[in-house]
């Protein structure tokens, strides 16, 4: 396959289920081309913005540094509403990009940094995200309920983010 996305683990950041941890961290398995961008060996991301970031691309071009982090973040130091229905997850310059470019007959165009490109379906890019996603939704579920924050910022953040990952997602159920 010339375009690969799999989640390989997820786990809170301390590995304990803290219901204060709001973000999911894991590793990925991503393939672009013949290149390697990220496996078991990677940088463990936060894998909760990674779905919603990736939920964005099913029907949007992404450009590099085109959110407030990469695809792939290392970090999520905290959430920004922006509105009511979009989100910035703030992180550090440590990450993963690439290039996600819709084309003309239903394809999708992924350049990683080095300049690797594959055009892919855009079926089959839906049905990898949404099964990324739907894995890391799955993980929270199973996971001990979250305590929302007290203070309006961050509880607006975290909320806003629910809230466009569901619209996202709604979208193809």
């Amino acid at each position: 396959m010339n375009f690969d996305l799999q989640l390989l683990d997820v786990h809170w950041i301390s590995y304990e289920d803290d219901p204060n941890d709001l973000c999911a961290h894991g590793r990925i398995s991503l393939q672009i081309g013949s290149e390697i961008i990220a496996d078991k060996n990677s940088l463990d991301i936060v894998v909760s913005s990674t779905a919603l970031y990736l939920l964005r691309t099913i029907n949007n071009d992404y450009k590099k540094e085109g959110y407030a982090s990469q695809l792939l973040p290392c970090c999520g130091h905290f959430f920004m509403a922006d509105s009511e229905s979009h989100v910035s997850i703030m992180g550090c310059g440590n990450g993963i990009d690439w290039e996600i470019l819709h084309l003309p007959n239903n394809m999708v165009k992924h350049i990683s940094e080095s300049g690797q490109e594959v055009t892919i379906d855009i079926e089959e890019y839906k049905k990898l995200v949404l099964d990324f996603a739907d894995k890391v939704e799955e993980f929270y579920k199973t996971s001990k309920p979250k305590l929302i924050p007290e203070d309006d910022f961050a509880k607006s953040g975290y909320l806003t983010f629910w809230r466009e990952w569901k619209a996202l997602r709604a979208q193809w159920a």
